[in-house]
């Protein structure tokens, strides 16, 4: 499987932070470029009856970009070939349709541990991926505790 251009979404969090890394060493192995993207979702409907939704997402648009710049600037310096990219949408949706505007070879992203009832019945995004996306999705689980995701996360922070 060629792999030339690696899609890899990020909450900012030390499982999407594992994601990186993961991503990171599979592009070097395949010479890929890496492209971070992180979505900004839609408010609720009911959320603009109570506040200025507007400019909420332009606050929180403006903070997703500053901190992609942030982790991409790390990101570059472990391996040069990764850029960053925000972009709003249902999470899923936008991902998947990133990928086929990016012609993409592969996406990955963080699994989810399943702990509780709710956790078990909510569908994952690793879980809609891999049903939409129009190419393979790599769900990288961090397993063991806080120290476990701690270590992961280490290169890149």
């Amino acid at each position: 499987m060629k792999i030339e251009r690696i899609l890899v979404p990020t909450d900012f969090s030390r499982r999407s932070l594992a994601a990186l890394e993961r991503a990171i060493d599979l592009a070097r192995e395949h010479y890929s470029e890496i492209v971070l993207v992180h979505v900004i979702e839609p408010l609720p409907d009911a959320a603009g009856s109570w506040s200025d939704s507007t400019q909420f997402l332009e606050h929180c648009a403006e903070d997703g970009r500053n901190q992609l710049a942030r982790l991409a600037k790390r990101a570059v310096a472990l391996y040069p070939k990764c850029t960053g990219e925000v972009h709003f949408g249902i999470l899923h949706e936008a991902i998947s349709e990133l990928a086929r505007k990016l012609n993409v070879d592969l996406i990955v992203v963080a699994a989810r541990s399943h702990h509780g009832f709710f956790e078990r019945i909510r569908v994952s995004l690793a879980e809609r991926l891999l049903r939409q996306a129009p190419c393979p999705v790599l769900a990288v689980h961090v397993g063991g505790g806080i120290d476990k995701e701690n270590h992961v996360s280490a290169r890149i922070n």
